[in-house]
């Protein structure tokens, strides 16, 4: 458990830490490219447009990544690969500056 600030810095620095973060964003991207839905909702077009970027150049978003997922307390250097992929999955929209999404309109 990531308790202190230094601690958190230290994980999101991590090589091997960094290098699974970046397989859950490939994972993430390529599921987030594929939902098939495109409203033209501002909120779908962030989405879409940080999967796109993940999936060109991988590296360079692998911190904006590393430092929310280290800092969830219960993610440590140890954590499953399914806890990993569900924590970059949960901060995606932060990442992609898309906030909340839309409310879905009954019929």
């Amino acid at each position: 458990m990531a308790s202190s600030l230094a601690q958190v810095a230290y994980l999101a620095g991590f090589p091997d830490f960094l290098n699974r973060i970046e397989a859950a964003m490939v994972t993430a991207a390529v599921a987030i490219g594929n939902e098939g839905t495109n409203a033209g909702t501002e909120y779908e077009r962030l989405r879409q447009a940080l999967a796109t970027n993940v999936l060109q150049n991988r590296v360079h978003y692998a911190d904006a990544f590393a430092w929310p997922v280290a800092a969830n307390p219960v993610i440590t250097a140890d954590s499953s690969d399914n806890d990993l992929q569900y924590t970059v999955n949960s901060v995606w929209d932060a990442v992609a500056g898309a906030g909340i999404p839309p409310a879905t309109q009954s019929a």
